[in-house]
């Protein structure tokens, strides 16, 4: 690999970076600005003007206020618990893809020689598993954080997302292998492709494999109506309990993180990802700017989604939660599996051809 290489990945990740973390800052200012409006009240607004210097506010509150460690607890996992889920939701981002390729800015084409910048870190060509994977190595963050703070409510809340998560895992692991199969492929850049004539979620095995996804996908994050992890009329806030200052700082940033990298899957897998509806701007030079402006905007309707039903539905009860799991989404997930087997070998080609 030879040096410009290096440094075009390294502004590559760099920017990545530091647009997630400006994402995030401004997601956590929109959800509380959605929430005062659908309480009927303002919201923040005494940080700069419409309170848009908030998320820079409360990021240097968080890093002023004291660190404090908790009688016994067991400080080296009490540390660790905040940094693997941090880590596993910044890794995720590394094999979405955003668009195609864009040219290289001058200084970048000077340094290095490199034409074109694709707008992706990683490409590989188990990019689904990747995704799955990382998600489910941050249930050890919960897990561990529950475990080690020396607390009753803590342990608790650690214990239900423990087995929240690894009973919501399978039915949208289900719902991905849908995608896959009608696909043929495990590459997210693939399966965007797939999508250029029919987004998936306008085929019946996709229709159904959505609606499964996106349950999951709430309870993968411990959002309400699924909190049970985090539900403060019962556990204080669950496995943060102990957590502080900068510390809680991560676990914030990591649960906005995943519902951001949660949004941009469900682009991919069912809505085309980065591909233009009906052919806007073919051949005038800009598609793939285009092509991200759409993957942005379908990004932050479900970004937006999460807030609507956070401030709209109660949550479940740990009963109601386990047995829609085990009971209802896991034999519709196998359904699913088996209808896109049977679509994409006998239905797909004459339902393609409908839209066509």
């Amino acid at each position: 690999m030879d040096f410009g290489m290096i440094i075009a990945w390294a502004v590559k990740i760099l920017s990545l970076f530091f647009v997630i973390l400006t994402g995030v800052a401004y997601y956590t200012l929109a959800e509380r600005k959605f929430a005062g409006f659908i309480q009927d009240r303002p919201g923040p607004n005494r940080a700069g003007p419409f309170g848009i210097f908030q998320p820079l506010a409360d990021g240097i509150k968080f890093i002023a206020k004291e660190e404090i460690f908790p009688k016994n607890v067991s400080r080296a996992m009490y540390l660790l618990a905040p940094t693997i889920s941090m880590t596993c939701a910044i890794l995720a981002w590394a094999v979405i893809p955003f668009g195609g390729t864009l040219p290289a800015p001058v200084w970048l084409l000077n340094l290095t020689g490199i034409e074109t910048i694709n707008l992706q870190v990683a490409n590989p060509d188990a990019g689904v598993l990747y995704m799955l994977a990382v998600s489910s190595l941050s249930v050890y963050g919960i897990m561990i954080a529950g475990w080690a703070s020396n607390n009753k409510y803590s342990l608790l809340g650690g214990v239900r997302a423990t087995a929240q998560m690894i009973s919501y895992e399978l039915p949208m692991g289900l719902s991905i292998v849908v995608i896959v199969i009608m696909s043929g492929s495990l590459k997210l850049t693939s399966i965007c492709e797939a999508q250029k004539d029919v987004w998936n979620i306008l085929t019946p095995p996709g229709f159904v494999a959505f609606f499964i996804y996106v349950t999951a996908m709430f309870a993968e994050t411990n959002r309400l109506p699924f909190d049970l992890a985090e539900a403060e009329s019962e556990l204080v806030v669950g496995f943060h309990t102990e957590y502080g200052a900068f510390k809680f700082a991560m676990f914030f940033l990591a649960e906005y993180m995943n519902m951001i990298t949660m949004s941009c899957l469900t682009t991919l897998l069912f809505f085309g990802g980065y591909n233009v509806p009906f052919g806007l701007g073919a051949g005038s030079g800009f598609e793939t700017l285009i092509g991200l402006g759409f993957f942005i905007g379908k990004v932050l309707f479900f970004a937006f989604l999460f807030i609507w039903v956070r401030w709209t539905l109660p949550r479940f009860r740990y009963d109601q939660l386990m047995r829609l799991g085990w009971k209802k989404m896991i034999p519709w997930g196998l359904f699913a599996v088996m209808f896109a087997s049977i679509y994409t070998v006998y239905w797909k080609e004459s339902w393609t051809s409908l839209f066509l």
